[in-house]
Parts: C-alpha cells; structure tokens; sequence
C-alpha cells in the first residue's frame, strides 16, 4: 500500500534537481505500440461541448456511471448491440424480467425498445457482459450492470459499476501491464483521483453519465483486464490526490519531451490547478525573442541525456508535410473548418476577402510560431497565405491545424507511426523549405517539424513513471514528482463533505 503522506518535501526536491537514470531503455513490448495512441486522457476534455451538471453528493457513492462509445470510438450511437454472457443474463425491460441461458446472444436494435423504456442487463453470478460488435483491442467484457436507452440516432449504452472494478478496465487500457508494478500503482492512484473528481458533475446528464470510455476522459475496457492491474489497483484502495484537501483534476499523459506544461497546457490564464499541475522549462523559451526559439530549437535537436524520458521512442519525433498542389487546399479547408468549430482560437482575418475563400489559395507562404510557454509547448501559430492570416491559439487547436491522418511520423528511435487526427504534440519547431531550393521564397514547398514527447504534457508522463519507477521511485514518489499535494483515502473527504 501506499503511505499516505504529505509530499512538499519530496516534490521540492524533484523538482529543484533533474533526476538521471542510468540504464533505462528498454524494448517496448508490442502492447504499448497498440496503446501510444490511447495512453493520454482528456486531450480535447477543454473543448468539448457537454452540458455539465452539478451533482458533489455522487463523490459519496461508489458506483460510476460510463457511457460506451460505438465501434472506433466515433460517437455515441450504437446501431445495434450483440451481447453474451457466459453465466448468463438478466434483462429487465419494461418492469419484466427475463433470464436467458449461458453464452445466449441478445441483439438488440432500436425497434426492440417499447414506449422508449430503459432496457437493463446484468450478469447472472456477477458475470460480466460482453458486447460483441463493439470493437475493441480485446474482447469488451464489462462488470456491472449495462443500461440501453433508444433515441431517434440509435443506442445509447451505459455501464454502472463501482470505481474500483472500473479501474480494473481504465489502468491496462492507459498503462502496459508491463511496466514496474510502482508505475501501475501511481497510474491508479491517478486514474482513480480522476475518476472522482469527474463523479462531481455529469457529462452526459440525459443519462446520467460522467464520463465516456474514450480518450475524452480516459480510455476504459480497450485492453483486457490483467494481474498486475488488479493487483496496482487493489494495494491502492481508494487512495485519491488532494491539494489544500480538494481533489484534484489528474491529467496523464503518454511521454514528456523533457519539460511539463502544467495547467496552462489548456488556458493561459491563471488557475488554481497551477498549484498542484506544475510547469517546468526554461523562461527563455517563453521569450519570443529570437534567442528564445532558437535555444529551444537547440534542446529539440540534442536534447537533454538526464530527462526521464531520454531513450523513449517518443521523445523526439519528425513530421515532413508537404505544402505544394491538392494538399494545400486540403490543409486550408481544415483550417476553415476549424474556424467554424473553434472561432475562439481559430481566427481567419484578410482585408478584402470572406473567410471561406480561404480554401480557394492557392499556396501558403509562411507558418511560425507567434508564442510559447516556457516548458516550449507552442501555444500560438500563424499561418499566412496571399490574402490570409489564421492565427491558431491553444496547444490542441495547434495540432490538429497541423496534423493530417494517415501521415507518417518518424520516432526517436527511427521507427514509424501512421498519425491520427493530430500531432503528436504541440512542442516542437518548423523547419521551412520555400519553393526556390530552400532559400526564402514566396511560397512554402514542404515544412519539417521537429517534435518532443506525446500527448498534452500536463500532469504525469507514463513513461516517465516507468522509467522513476525503473530508478527506484515509489509510486508515492513518482505521484510527488508531477503533483503537488497529498495522498488520502477517498472516504475521509466523504466524511468532510457530510
């Protein structure tokens, strides 16, 4: 078990000196490939557009309430749902209950809802309930119970369960089970403190949701259940973070470039998660001078051999995009769709011109950085065309402007990884080839950018944990050094709260 502890000492002293650990890399089994692209929660949370409902006195159950998103992740809606259980189930439906044999498929479709009645599931001798069409990296076997409700756009589903056995499905699906058993416990203690504090309000009100098992919160049954989970989850039982005896908001994410962005990696404005989500860096990075970026160019090109993260596959990265012909329409067309969809960060300005001819350019002649923070995460861009400006203003924003699917990112260690919807991160540089063999022209032919560590880099870098927990860290160490605050059990704030 973990001791609960006050960390001040513990967090100063990491964070006043780098920590150097010999001999740390490592092969990566083939299940973290399958996961990099999961293992960073709430990258878009700041900007989803939900409905939040206040509900504090949920924090005293124990029960959590996760909608199930459909196949890939690409909404809410489920056409129709295949499930088994191998114990059995119970359907409740309309106030009758209905029991159906071992390894019995139910398929159930809109139709099969009368007067738009809740259908309940749960597994007979606590049997978990596979959905078999759902599609996940390993077969979608939930604990609990599983709650349907139709809606004219299809299925919505909904699995309720206690925050521990939901742990049990969050720790594989966000951490390899391979790493250090200290890692997996600090993992927990994250997830489980982020699971509470999400318990607070609903996302999904209509029903009764507080979360989805994407990565719009944290990615929940993608990977099967294992021992090592289990076992990180069960030695910290109902162990949360706290900061002056609130619980805090725990981002993670999958690999720090070298420096963490704190709280402001989703506003630049002051909060009071600054005190507990720490940013480091160098002040001169966040000068916007040219000594500034030219420094930080410096440390993405040779790094630093004491970061945590040194021989990670992600701690550098590089992306080429070409900027001539078909594409540069298509990476306009992006950049006004996300205009529409984020005018507060995404602005589209020019003289004489509406914004959605910006499409119809037919070139782009510049993209620079208009500012950082001092951890280097690029916190504005502007890209310029003959009759445009579109300045681009948050990290997220940022990477998907700059992000194309199905690109090819070329990792620390040489390997390839086909890109999703973003980039990997928003710390990086562009190196800028002009249509004139790469002297400064009129328009740009291709930039290159030089990238740092994955994911949003606010809060604990999982494989930063591995590593410190590679070094010798405890989980309570590891937690010390990317949060300030304490760790205490989970039913001493219910008892402050009643």
């Amino acid at each position: 078990m973990l001791i609960v502890a006050a960390w001040t000492m513990i967090a100063i002293g990491l964070y006043q000196c780098s920590v150097h650990l010999s001999g740390m890399e490592e092969e990566i089994v083939e299940d973290v490939e399958e996961q990099e692209e999961i293992q960073t929660i709430s990258d878009e949370a700041p900007e989803k557009d939900t409905t939040i409902e206040s509900i504090p006195e949920t924090l005293l159950d124990e029960n959590v309430r996760i909608l199930l998103m459909n196949r890939g992740y690409h909404g809410i809606y489920h056409t129709e749902l295949h499930i088994t259980c191998s114990e059995g189930m119970m359907i409740t439906h309309h106030g009758e209950t209905t029991e159906y044999e071992p390894a019995s498929e139910v398929v159930l479709r809109t139709k099969d809802f009368e007067d738009d009645q809740m259908i309940c599931i749960a597994g007979k001798n606590d049997g978990r309930i596979q959905i078999n069409n759902i599609e996940r990296n390993s077969p979608a076997r939930y604990r609990g119970k599983l709650e349907c409700y139709p809606t004219a756009e299809g299925i919505v589903a909904v699995n309720e369960l206690t925050v521990e056995e939901y742990l049990y499905g969050v720790v594989p699906s966000e951490m390899p089970s391979t790493y250090p058993d200290e890692a997996l416990k600090a993992q927990a203690v994250s997830a489980r403190t982020y699971t509470y504090f999400h318990k607070q309000s609903y996302a999904y009100p209509e029903w009764r949701a507080h979360m989805d098992d994407s990565t719009a919160f944290q990615v929940y049954m993608n990977c099967e259940e294992t021992p090592a989970a289990v076992r990180a989850v069960d030695e910290t039982k109902n162990q949360v973070l706290t900061h002056e005896g609130e619980l805090v908001e725990s981002f993670y994410y999958s690999t720090s470039g070298g420096y963490n962005g704190g709280a402001r990696v989703w506003s630049g404005t002051a909060s009071a998660a600054d005190d507990y989500l720490i940013e480091t860096g160098e002040e001169l990075y966040a000068s916007g001078d040219e000594e500034g970026e030219l420094a930080y160019q410096q440390y993405i090109d040779h790094g630093n051999e004491e970061d945590i993260e040194y021989h990670e596959a992600w701690y550098r990265w590089s992306y080429a995009r070409p900027l001539e012909g078909k594409v540069v329409g298509t990476f306009l067309q992006k950049l006004y769709d996300l205009s529409l969809a984020q005018p507060d960060t995404v602005r589209i300005r020019s003289r004489y011109l509406s914004s959605d001819q910006l499409p119809k350019e037919g070139a782009v002649r510049d993209i620079r950085i208009l500012s950082r923070r001092k951890s280097g995460m690029a916190a504005g861009i502007m890209i310029e065309t003959e009759h445009f400006r579109v300045s681009v203003m948050s990290q997220y924003a940022i990477r998907q402007a700059l992000g194309c699917a199905q690109d090819v990112v070329t990792k620390n260690d040489g390997s390839s990884y086909i890109m999703g919807d973003i980039l990997p991160s928003a710390y990086f540089y562009i190196e800028k080839i002009y249509d004139n063999n790469g002297e400064t022209g009129d328009n740009l032919k291709q930039i290159i950018i030089h990238g740092a560590g994955f994911g949003h880099g606010c809060g604990m870098s999982q494989n930063g944990a591995k590593n410190l927990a590679d070094g010798g860290l405890t989980a309570a160490q590891i937690l010390a050094y990317y949060y300030n605050g304490s760790i205490r059990e989970i039913g001493e704030l219910n008892e402050e709260c009643q």
